[in-house]
């Protein structure tokens, strides 16, 4: 079930980055299936029903409070890897963000 509902909210959140503000189960769904992945329509109505009217941006931000209670720390990080390596790290911090927030 977990693993639906991430494939579910990375697909959301890649739609959302493209530009569609608001995607619904339908354009979820043919994201998906486009790449081969088959959608579970009654935990992607479940999300979309949950993110309807809300902020993405307030979202990920609740979410980040969540993050952050699971602690962390490492290493130091390695050279600069120039604006791509930027946006995969945005990328992933999204797309974790949402994770926490709705799969716990």
């Amino acid at each position: 079930m977990i693993l639906y509902r991430m494939k579910h909210m990375a697909a959301y959140l890649m739609l959302v980055l493209g530009g569609n503000e608001s995607p619904s189960a339908d354009d979820v769904s043919k994201a998906l299936s486009s790449v081969g992945i088959e959608s579970d329509s009654e935990q992607l109505n479940k999300l979309i029903s949950e993110l309807e009217g809300k902020d993405l941006s307030e979202v990920l931000e609740s979410g980040s409070e969540l993050l952050a209670k699971f602690g962390g720390g490492g290493g130091g990080g390695g050279g600069g890897g120039g604006t791509l390596f930027y946006l995969d790290l945005v990328s992933y911090i999204c797309i974790t963000t949402l994770i926490v927030t709705f799969c716990f």
